[in-house]
């Protein structure tokens, strides 16, 4: 379960990071695991997604495939990307429906064709990431071979535990100390939605 964990943790954190405040002991630091949502444009290609104010979530949907098909040009990266998404952007594209209601994607593989990935990965950690500048985070596209991490001794995993009194518990402890960033120019594309002001 701890090595579950700390697989997650390492994943969210080269994702969109760890979601900590700056203050926190536990921060991962941005500047050892560059996380890609905050990316250098140089690497991470910012894909802003702009609607009408009031827009419906399908007008969303909509706007968000077109701007993925159209932003493809832009990714740089190695093969065919993965789109890491947030499950309700997905839930969104597979509602809509043509001028008979009929749907339009039937299958998440079906979705991924259309914004040109190899497949969809739903992330929930994703949800309610949201940037003043960007607006809502949708997805991130991504084929994560071209992420490099680094480690001391070959990754090598350290586990501790030990009893402590005070509070009559037996802690347990597993760390890493590993390193990591895009190394390819224009490997990844962050896709966000924002509302224009009116």
């Amino acid at each position: 379960e701890m090595r579950t964990m700390l697989d997650e943790e390492i994943a969210r954190a080269i994702l969109i990071g760890d979601g900590r405040l700056s203050s926190s002991d536990d921060k991962i630091s941005e500047d050892h695991i560059k996380p890609i949502y905050n990316d250098s444009s140089l690497y991470a290609v910012q894909v802003p997604v702009t609607v009408e104010n009031g827009a419906t979530d399908a007008d969303k949907a909509k706007a968000f495939i077109d701007e993925c098909v159209r932003a493809r040009k832009s990714y740089k990266g190695s093969g065919n990307p993965v789109a890491y998404m947030t499950e309700d952007m997905l839930t969104e594209c597979l509602l809509l429906e043509d001028g008979i209601s009929h749907k339009l994607y039937k299958s998440e593989a079906e979705v991924a064709t259309a914004i040109r990935a190899s497949r969809i990965i739903t992330v929930p950690v994703m949800e309610n990431i949201t940037d003043e500048t960007k607006g809502d985070l949708a997805a991130i596209i991504v084929n994560l071979s071209d992420y490099t991490v680094g480690a001391d001794k070959g990754g090598e995993i350290n586990m501790f535990d030990d009893f402590d009194i005070d509070y009559n518990q037996q802690k347990y402890l597993m760390e890493t100390r590993i390193s990591g960033a895009l190394t390819k120019p224009y490997s990844a594309l962050v896709v966000s939605i924002k509302e224009s002001a009116n």
